[in-house]
């Protein structure tokens, strides 16, 4: 199962193939297990967006590229079941403080498939840009493409911002009672990470990421909240000496895109689609096509403009509200359960829930506030089901720590 979603991120065309093997892995388990998948706190949202999914296909002007989006998005879903599901979580110490040794695996790779993706950035990605003075354009003649498929130096970005806190939370959380091993692993995964975070010099992925960092920080330490004051100072300055606008213009300009003004009217060609399409969306990976027929652009050529740029605005184009609805409904699920771990481990003492909670619940942040500016982690992007490994991987962790409770409870 993993071999055929590594592989589909690759070549596309393998897409079919991991539903395929999916559904075989959901019957064999059926058949000797007597259940298709153990079940999990997002399963009625998932299934409203399998829903939506298949009216994706029915509705869409460009099935070539909607049936594509679809499987990505069946990828995913799969991806999140097999990691709840390969996940020995029946494994549980008596004392309920050691995290079951296949989640312990997860997170270690994790950490490797974080830096593997950021290694593989430097012989794939397009470094033709010089968007911020400070970086010297002389580096990235060092990085020529060696693949066929080049990738946007956006679109690494976004994926590895999700990633990132997930091993830095163990290291600042829980660094004491990891093993040598593992310390090497996750400070040069998450070194190497934002290495090429800063190189794509991707100003939505820097906020999503300073974001997640931040609250890192403010769930570490009990006055970690007092580095709000000198950001806000910092901001404050900048918005004052630059003026408010073109301040917003350097955070917005993205390739294409020249400022805040052509990111608004990217967006509100989106509303309208959601406006004219509120139940069913206009298909998956149609953006582009419909907004060129139907809602023209002036500030933009056509044929350039291939998705709204705002994660929350992609989804209800694509898949209507009810889409939308469904998505936002697992979100708030794995943030609600994310925070447990944290609260819980915090409480508690045990530092690796307390690691992985914050972990993971800062990995959303980084998605939420990325996704304002762009949509990346949804839909064409071949990095789309990475989303969804973190989402497994939280709801795989919060059954353990639901585990770790209980025998907590009946110990005490």
């Amino acid at each position: 199962m993993a071999f055929t979603i590594a592989a589909s991120f690759i070549w596309v065309e393998l897409l079919p193939i991991v539903v395929i093997v999916a559904v075989l892995f959901w019957l064999s388990r059926w058949i000797y297990q007597g259940r298709l998948t153990r079940r999990t706190p997002v399963d009625v949202a998932i299934v409203l967006l399998f829903i939506m999914a298949l009216i994706s296909i029915i509705v869409t002007s460009i099935p070539e590229k909607t049936e594509v989006q679809v499987f990505r998005l069946l990828t995913g879903v799969a991806f999140f079941y097999a990691i709840v599901n390969w996940s020995n979580l029946e494994e549980q110490s008596s004392d309920g403080n050691i995290v079951p040794r296949r989640l312990h695996i997860i997170l270690l790779l994790t950490a490797l498939a974080g830096m593997v993706l950021a290694i593989f950035a430097f012989i794939s990605v397009e470094w033709t840009i010089a968007k911020l003075a400070f970086i010297p354009k002389q580096i990235y003649q060092r990085f020529p493409i060696l693949v066929s498929d080049s990738v946007h130096p956006n679109v690494i970005a976004g994926s590895l911002i999700l990633f990132i806190p997930v091993p830095l939370a163990a290291l600042l959380f829980n660094w004491r009672r990891m093993r040598w091993a593992e310390i090497i692993v996750d400070l040069e995964a998450v070194l190497v990470m934002i290495i090429v975070v800063i190189l794509t010099q991707s100003r939505g992925a820097w906020l999503g990421l300073g974001a997640a960092i931040l609250m890192l920080i403010i769930l570490r330490w009990r006055f970690g909240w007092f580095i709000l004051i000198p950001i806000t100072i910092v901001g404050i300055v900048l918005v004052t000496q630059q003026g408010f606008t073109p301040f917003l213009d350097k955070i917005a300009a993205s390739g294409a895109i020249s400022g805040i003004n052509g990111r608004l009217e990217i967006w509100s060609r989106a509303i309208y689609m959601i406006r004219d399409f509120p139940f069913t969306g206009i298909g998956m990976g149609s953006f582009m096509e419909v907004a060129d027929t139907l809602y023209p652009f002036f500030l933009h050529a056509p044929g350039t403009i291939v998705h709204a740029h705002n994660l929350f605005l992609q989804i209800p184009v694509d898949l209507g509200l009810p889409g939308l609805i469904a998505w936002l409904g697992i979100l708030i699920v794995i943030v609600g359960i994310s925070w447990q771990m944290y609260w819980h481990g915090r409480k508690n003492q045990v530092k690796e829930f307390a690691a992985l909670g914050a972990g993971l619940l800062s990995s959303q942040v980084a998605l939420v506030v990325h996704g304002i500016t762009d949509a990346t982690n949804w839909g064409m992007m071949r990095s789309a089901p990475f989303v969804w490994a973190i989402w497994g991987l939280a709801v795989a962790s919060w059954i353990v720590y639901g585990q770790a409770r209980k025998i907590q409870t009946a110990t005490n």
